[in-house]
């Protein structure tokens, strides 16, 4: 019986996520544009994506940070090789991504928000008041690290591990013939 649910539990996947209505992403993409984040938040948040990135590759290859001492510095010792490897998928010019990563970050607003509510939005933004309130809130700071992680895809390849000294992931064996993975 716990087989089957399993088996009807990965056979059901989820349907997928509709995206925004277009225009009401257009209108909010815009009201990005108008009010972008700082050049030292966006840094910030691709500097916290690469070492995300960085810890889910050290992870994906069994290695954790740990209690003892030993593992802790074999650990960072392999993240500061890794990392700048994975950096330097990092564009030059990071500003090619803002269109990415502005569809991401105010995809929230555009879901909740008509075209004409975020019309008015932008006018109250306009006023000293309303600048205030959105660098005060922080509303697209919140998720820019998740849409520089997204936009810039750094998952590493097998030679990234190699030019950092590491083992590159192996696949998962095939089950044998009459195993289960439910326990």
């Amino acid at each position: 019986m716990l087989q089957l649910l399993a088996f009807l539990l990965q056979a059901s996947s989820a349907p997928p996520v509709p995206s925004p209505p277009a225009d009401s992403l257009a209108a909010a993409i815009q009201l990005w544009a108008d009010h972008p984040p700082a050049e030292f938040t966006k840094q910030q948040a691709i500097d916290s994506a690469v070492a995300e990135a960085t810890r889910q590759a050290l992870y994906t290859i069994g290695m954790r940070p740990s209690p003892r001492l030993s593992v802790t510095k074999i650990y960072l010792g392999a993240y500061d090789r890794l990392k700048p490897i994975i950096a330097h998928r990092v564009p030059a010019n990071p500003s090619q991504l803002d269109t990415a990563v502005a569809a991401c970050a105010m995809d929230g607003i555009a879901r909740r928000l008509s075209t004409a509510e975020i019309a008015d939005v932008r006018r109250s933004l306009s006023t000293a008041a309303g600048q205030k309130f959105w660098e005060a809130a922080g509303l697209t700071d919140r998720p820019l690290e998740g849409c520089y992680q997204a936009a810039l895809d750094l998952k590493p390849v097998a030679a990234d591990y190699r030019a950092a000294g590491l083992r590159p992931p192996t696949p998962p064996k095939p089950l044998k013939r009459g195993t289960s993975i439910v326990y």
